[in-house]
């Protein structure tokens, strides 16, 4: 048993105690919430960070002006660019997974109380759950950009110079304003379907649900969160991109000789993409932080839960002090 204060997950919450308390949190459960992910979602992540750097390598062997137009695509990176892919989609979904599996554990036996090994069994409860909720919504993204391709596709055919330019801004600009809300809600709806049981769609409804009357709140919160996470991941990939950049321009010499897969490089980018990547653990934090608070905002479970406390209270009686 543990003597520390457990975090109360259903409060309505503003901008700051949304960073607050997801601070609090972090500070609380370090050692054991980032043992959990290096346990679990690590060496999914590992195998991804390595095998980007092994694409990474070869593309920039690919770019040696000596094997411009020697090779194809596929021959010169294709395989590795596959296996990275593959890899990424991998370690992002145990990152999430392992992320919501531990705030859900956290939430229903409190600090202290639960285990590496109940998180991954969380996990491992969910996995399928988990999966097809990926697979919906890369199918939702694919109509997505399948239906804006159709748009751009038939104003390059109308060839209206005008309509093509118009298009293209306001394109630009509606992506600034509704990519970070559909984030947190691409992020969110997998933490609803691993708590709450409900449906793929269902949860996808519960996100607009919740967040309608605070789209700008959300927006705020998850530009500041990305801007603020991506700064912080910059330090952990600048010693690779500093390496990466010398490599290149010395492909680019006319006389450059390609030799071959970089090991000093590998080991540095895979560090570099290990712990950057499980940075991106403190987003996804954040991003549960203001489901809660949105979903109590329009439930007030919480509330009801802490009234319902306060009446199954035990009265005390005088007469036991004497």
């Amino acid at each position: 048993m543990t003597n520390q204060e457990k975090i109360n997950f259903r409060q309505i919450r503003d901008f700051g105690e949304t960073f607050n308390v997801s601070v609090k949190f972090i500070k609380q459960n370090f050692k054991l919430f980032f043992f959990s992910i290096i346990s679990i979602a690590g060496p999914f992540i590992l195998i991804s960070a390595i095998a980007g750097a092994f694409y990474q390598s070869n593309s920039m062997g690919a770019f040696s002006i000596a094997r411009m137009g020697q090779e194809t695509f596929f021959e010169q990176y294709g395989i590795f660019f596959l296996i990275f892919l593959l890899s990424s989609v991998l370690s992002n979904l145990m990152l999430i997974g392992t992320t919501f599996s531990y705030m859900i554990n956290y939430m229903e036996k409190g600090p202290g109380n639960f285990t590496i090994a109940d998180v991954s069994s969380l996990l491992i409860k969910n996995g399928l759950r988990i999966f097809l909720t990926f697979l919906f919504l890369i199918l939702l993204l694919a109509l997505i950009i399948g239906v804006i391709a159709g748009i751009v596709a038939a104003l390059a055919f109308s060839k209206v110079q005008v309509l093509i330019v118009l298009f293209v801004l306001l394109l630009i600009f509606g992506l600034i304003i509704v990519m970070p809300p559909l984030f947190w809600q691409l992020s969110s709806i997998y933490l609803i379907v691993m708590q709450e049981g409900k449906g793929i769609f269902a949860s996808f409804v519960r996100t607009f649900k919740v967040m309608r009357g605070n789209f700008w709140w959300t927006w705020v919160i998850m530009i500041c969160t990305i801007l603020t996470i991506g700064i912080a991941s910059l330090v952990f990939t600048l010693p690779q991109l500093i390496y990466q950049m010398v490599i290149m321009f010395s492909h680019l010499k006319p006389d450059a000789v390609d030799e071959g897969t970089s090991i000093p490089f590998i080991i540095v980018a895979s560090v570099c993409t290990f712990f950057s990547t499980i940075l991106y653990s403190v987003l996804y934090i954040i991003c549960g932080f203001h489901y809660y608070s949105l979903a109590e905002q329009k439930d007030g479970t919480g509330l009801i839960e802490r009234i319902n406390e306060i009446g199954n209270t035990p009265n005390t009686n005088a007469e036991q002090y004497y």
